[in-house]
């Protein structure tokens, strides 16, 4: 399988969002990213994600919760990431949106993010791929695929001085140098670490 990238500009990833929110679908396609730039889960676990997961009942309104917590299908192991404000709103705009009628019947056994074939089927793994690949094909960005998002999550948490163990753990890996290859630490960024310290 083909190496992604991370996306190492914040003016890339907002050229994304308008892009993916210009498509068909493009709620839908934008909240894919935006839940993918903002935790730490693969796509794997990201399409199998339904409404229970983002939902909850409190004081007889339906909100969304404060964090994710799934276990991962490929590690096996329980991660919870927290849900920021803005990704809240997000959800709970698109939710509205596009399940009204589960969200009247309290009904949240239902995909997130559905495909088109068959009533309440998780979209493939190959449409994930089209909708992040195409859209960062469209503002040239190269080696982009739906994995890209988690290694952004974890690049912009180290550019922004979050410690390494801290991301090691987020990202489930087994050591900081595994970490540190994944989120794509290139020479330019040391050099910049280095040339800015001036001892």
């Amino acid at each position: 399988m083909k190496t992604v990238s991370p996306i190492r500009d914040k003016k890339k990833i907002e050229d994304m969002k308008k892009i993916l929110l210009s498509t068909p679908y493009g709620e839908r396609n934008l909240l894919i990213f935006s839940i993918g730039i903002n935790t730490a889960y693969r796509i794997s676990d990201l399409r199998q994600l339904k409404l229970s997961d983002v939902l909850e009942v409190s004081r007889g309104r339906i909100v969304v919760k404060d964090r994710l917590d799934m276990k991962e299908q490929k590690t096996s192991k329980q991660n919870s990431v927290f849900i920021s404000n803005k990704l809240k709103k997000l959800i709970l705009d698109f939710v509205q949106s596009e399940f009204p009628m589960e969200i009247s019947d309290r009904d949240f056994d239902v995909f997130l993010f559905q495909s088109r074939n068959g009533q309440n089927q998780p979209l493939s793994r190959q449409s994930f791929w089209r909708i992040i690949h195409t859209a960062a094909e469209t503002i040239h960005l190269k080696n982009i695929g739906p994995h890209s998002m988690r290694k952004t999550f974890g690049y912009f948490l180290y550019k922004q001085g979050t410690r390494i163990e801290i991301i090691q753990s987020l990202l489930n890996h087994s050591s900081q140098r595994e970490t540190l290859r994944y989120i794509g630490i290139t020479q330019e960024d040391k050099d910049v670490a280095v040339r800015s310290l001036e001892l």
